[in-house]
């Protein structure tokens, strides 16, 4: 089992869960993002929630003494979790996935939609049903939005409440035909072109101050 609870701020979730279950989580993004070099450079990006799966079952993050036994655990922000849970059931689709990792996804995406209700139950149902259809990106997405995105939610849109309620809004923009999308992907490739490098090759070179969950 997994389970989220939004954080105090509503910056995100904390998102826990046994070991055994944290570790197959882990197996199955890896699993997602395939094998060969190819497929491994295109998903590279999403290896980023892998990676804080990762450590929460090293017990590097989150740890929580339950009556049933030891809860481990991450904090992972609401733009980050909502495009890769959606981005992973996408590369679902497309691969000869088990039951245990078809298992592991539902357990992703029931804890983060039961966070997200309990948070705000209008605007969690809202979000709800509008982030899936986020994912569906192709293979030549710019995965540096995700990090403009989230830096827009953590540092420029306030907190609280009154940050979530705004939720809706930026899970739209997260889709690849949002206008906020198409202007980055603009300004990205003008960048690229002044520089005489890929687009994909561009980092966000701004400072990141500590996340305030």
């Amino acid at each position: 089992m997994l389970y989220a609870t939004s954080t105090k701020k509503g910056t995100g979730v904390e998102l826990f869960g046994e070991e055994s279950a944290l570790v197959n989580l882990h197996e199955t993004l890896h699993f997602l993002c395939g094998i060969s070099e190819s497929d491994l450079d295109c998903h590279e990006h999403a290896l980023s929630l892998a990676y804080e799966i990762r450590k929460a079952f090293e017990r590097q993050r989150l740890c929580r003494r339950t009556e049933s036994g030891e809860l481990l655990g991450t904090s992972l922000t609401w733009p980050h979790l909502l495009f890769y849970t959606a981005y992973f059931r996408h590369l679902a689709g497309y691969s000869s996935t088990t039951k245990e990792h078809q298992d592991s996804l539902s357990a992703l995406e029931n804890a983060v939609e039961s966070a997200l209700v309990g948070y705000d139950a209008k605007v969690g149902s809202e979000v709800v049903s509008l982030y899936p259809c986020v994912g569906a990106v192709p293979s030549d997405f710019y995965a540096s939005y995700i990090e403009d995105i989230t830096y827009s939610w953590l540092y420029e849109s306030g907190s609280g409440k009154m940050r979530f309620r705004r939720l809706p809004v930026l899970v739209r923009a997260l889709h690849i035909f949002s206008t906020r999308y198409q202007q980055y992907a603009m300004m990205l490739e003008r960048e690229a072109k002044k520089r005489g490098c890929s687009p994909h090759q561009l980092h966000d070179a701004r400072e990141w101050p500590e996340i305030e969950w």
